[in-house]
């Protein structure tokens, strides 16, 4: 499949079981048990012989970072909590996208290759078939365990972490935390770029806004019967455990997120090899 034909295939959305195993290196059985607690959510459902499941590109994105979590040993079930109480991962989805970097999203369809054209220079060569998948220090946001316990994102090099919540009952379990205590300003190079001058989906800040909205966020955790506490007061016994955590941790956990994605994506796309079947299943 050349790699227009894949970008075609992209743009309708529509992903199998079998996009999402090859892919994000997801086990059939742990990607079938993120299915069944609510982790992900798919576009339909299998009901029959020959009936295929599908799921759209957000979802296969989660499953890229859930996986991506489970390999640095946590449950499947945390992975999912963490993964969905990332601050921003929309936002991050919507930017680490092969047709918002390589297309004008909102040209004309080109009739010959069925695609809008292509930016003449890409803000990132994440899917640059001639540009191996690598860390983009400056861009990439690092999901970091301190400590065992506490777990932060750093968007960008040199940016503090933002604590959003804490693994308890030696790590099967994960609460998220709830304000933000500090909001991120800069999310990124390419990411900040992209709200500046990207398209009309991230053209501005109101997407964000909209996440930082607690009675939203809330209510999609607790329909999802995930916990979370608020903690943004100065005085908060756990924000100063996990400040103290990360000034001297005795050790770390660092899960690049948006590589486990591009990746996933650099695979979908025929331009990265495919995870290679695992013969244990996911925990």
């Amino acid at each position: 499949m050349s790699l227009n034909e894949a970008l075609r295939r992209y743009r309708d959305g529509r992903f199998t079981d079998d996009d999402v195993v090859r892919c994000t290196g997801l086990t059939v059985r742990g990607w079938r048990e993120l299915i069944k607690f609510r982790a992900v959510a798919t576009v339909t459902e299998s009901s029959g012989r020959g009936y295929v499941r599908l799921c759209d590109a957000t979802v296969l994105k989660r499953a890229a970072a859930i996986g991506a979590l489970n390999r640095a040993g946590l449950s499947l079930p945390v992975s999912g909590h963490v993964a969905y109480s990332l601050p921003l991962h929309t936002l991050l989805y919507e930017i680490c996208d092969p047709c918002a970097i390589l297309l004008q999203r909102s040209a004309d369809l080109n009739p010959g290759t069925g695609l809008p054209p292509r930016v003449k220079k890409p803000k990132a060569d994440w899917f640059n078939p001639d540009t191996p998948a690598k860390a983009d220090p400056k861009s990439d946001w690092l999901v970091t365990i301190y400590d065992g316990r506490f777990v932060g994102v750093i968007y960008g090099a040199k940016h503090p972490p933002t604590i959003f919540g804490d693994l308890r009952q030696d790590g099967a379990s994960f609460v998220a935390w709830w304000p933000y205590r500090q909001r991120a300003y800069r999310l990124g190079r390419v990411i900040d770029a992209f709200l500046r001058q990207g398209p009309p989906a991230t053209s501005n800040l109101a997407f964000v806004t909209e996440w930082e909205n607690p009675t939203k966020w809330a209510n999609e955790l607790k329909s999802l019967g995930y916990r979370f506490e608020k903690h943004n007061e100065d005085h908060d016994a756990l924000c100063i455990a996990a400040e103290a955590s990360i000034r001297s941790p005795l050790f770390t956990t660092t899960i690049n997120i948006t590589l486990a994605v591009r990746k996933a994506l650099r695979r979908y796309l025929g331009i990265e090899p495919a995870e290679p079947l695992s013969g244990s299943e996911s925990k």
